[in-house]
C-alpha cells in the first residue's frame, strides 16, 4: 500500500521545484503571453506536454532508477552542463530580445524546450533529491519511478497554467516591455550558470 505521507512529500517537492521560476517558465511565458486561449492550449498539446512526456518524464524515471549514478555522473561532468546550458539560454535571451526588436512573436519549439530541459543543471541537481524521497515509498523501483514521473506531469501541467496566466498579467502591466523582462531574466540565468561553471573550474584547478 502506498505511503501517502511520502507521496505528499513527493508532491511538495514538485511544487517547490516548479514554483521557482526558471528559464523554462520564462520562455513559456514569453511564448504564450500574446496567444489566445485556444492557441495556448494548442501550444500545451503540441509542444509543452510532448516535451514533458518524452524528456522530463524520462529524466524523472532515470533519476529514481539510477539515483546514485545520476548524482555521481553529474558531479563529474556538471561543468559541461553549466557551460552548454548557459550558452543555450543566452541564445534564447537573444531570441526573445530580437523578437521585440523585429516586432515578431517569440516561437518556442519542441526542440528549444527539449534542449533547455536536457541541459538544465537544476534538473540534474535536484531531480535526484526528489528521487530519494520517491524511493521511500517502499514499492518496487518501477512503481516508485512511475509515481515520481506521473506526479511530475500533473504538477508541471498545473504550473503551466499558472505561468501562462502570469505571462498574461505581466503583459497587461508591462505591455511590450515584457519581452525585455523575459530577455533580461534569461540573460540572468545564463550569467548565473556561467558563474557556477567558473566556480567549479576554479575550485578544481
Amino acid at each position: 500500500m502506498i505511503d501517502f505521507d511520502v507521496l505528499s512529500k513527493v508532491i511538495i517537492f514538485w511544487v517547490i521545484f516548479y514554483i521557482t521560476p526558471g528559464p523554462v517558465w520564462v520562455a513559456v511565458m514569453e511564448a504564450t503571453r500574446k496567444l489566445q486561449a485556444a492557441d495556448i492550449w494548442r501550444f500545451f498539446i503540441t509542444v509543452f506536454f510532448p516535451v514533458n512526456i518524452t524528456i522530463q518524464f524520462v529524466q524523472a524515471i532515470v533519476c529514481v532508477v539510477f539515483v546514485k549514478f545520476v548524482s555521481t555522473f553529474f558531479s563529474q561532468i556538471g561543468l559541461l552542463f553549466y557551460l552548454l546550458g548557459g550558452l543555450y539560454i543566452l541564445y534564447l535571451a537573444y531570441k526573445a530580445f530580437k523578437s521585440k526588436q523585429s516586432n515578431s512573436a517569440f516561437e518556442l519549439t519542441y526542440i528549444n524546450l527539449a534542449v533547455i530541459m536536457l541541459l538544465s543543471p537544476k534538473i540534474w541537481l535536484l531531480f535526484p533529491s526528489g528521487a530519494v524521497i520517491a524511493n521511500q515509498l517502499s514499492e518496487s523501483i518501477i512503481t516508485n519511478s512511475l509515481i515520481f514521473g506521473i506526479s511530475m506531469l500533473i504538477i508541471s501541467s498545473l504550473m503551466f497554467v499558472l505561468y501562462a496566466i502570469i505571462g498574461k498579467v505581466g503583459t497587461k502591466l508591462l505591455a511590450d516591455n515584457f519581452s525585455y523582462l523575459a530577455s533580461g531574466l534569461l540573460l540572468f540565468f545564463a550569467v548565473f550558470l556561467f558563474n557556477e561553471a567558473f566556480t567549479i573550474a576554479f575550485s578544481n584547478s
